[in-house]
């Protein structure tokens, strides 16, 4: 895990990025920006700490499906995919079931937006 500092405004990752690590918020505040809102003038989705994003493309190892932007200056720790996956590896056979359910079931309601 590594902490990454963000200045107000600043991309974190776009909308069809590759992903190979998530987010926990550790200071400021991130917007979302969902595809449908093209023209991004306004967060759809503001969060801040201790909140954690970019976890959907880390366990199904797909695409970004949405663009995440400082809102605020932010402190944010990155936690690689292996990282995560090193730590779900340790888990229950169910519970790694129940997180890929979750995840797929998540960006198929995102897509119906």
């Amino acid at each position: 895990m590594k902490k990454k500092s963000f200045r107000r405004g600043q991309t974190v990752f776009n909308k069809g990025d590759g992903a190979n690590e998530l987010f926990i918020i550790s200071s400021g505040n991130i917007g979302i920006y969902f595809p449908s809102n093209a023209e991004m003038e306004k967060p759809d989705i503001v969060i801040s700490s201790p909140d954690l994003f970019g976890e959907m493309a880390v366990i199904d190892d797909t695409m970004r499906m949405a663009t995440a932007r400082a809102e605020t200056e932010c402190v944010l720790i990155s936690v690689t995919r292996a990282e995560f996956e090193d730590k779900l590896a340790n888990t229950d056979v169910v519970i790694r079931g129940v997180v890929a359910i979750l995840s797929e079931r998540l960006r198929d309601l995102q897509k119906r937006r």
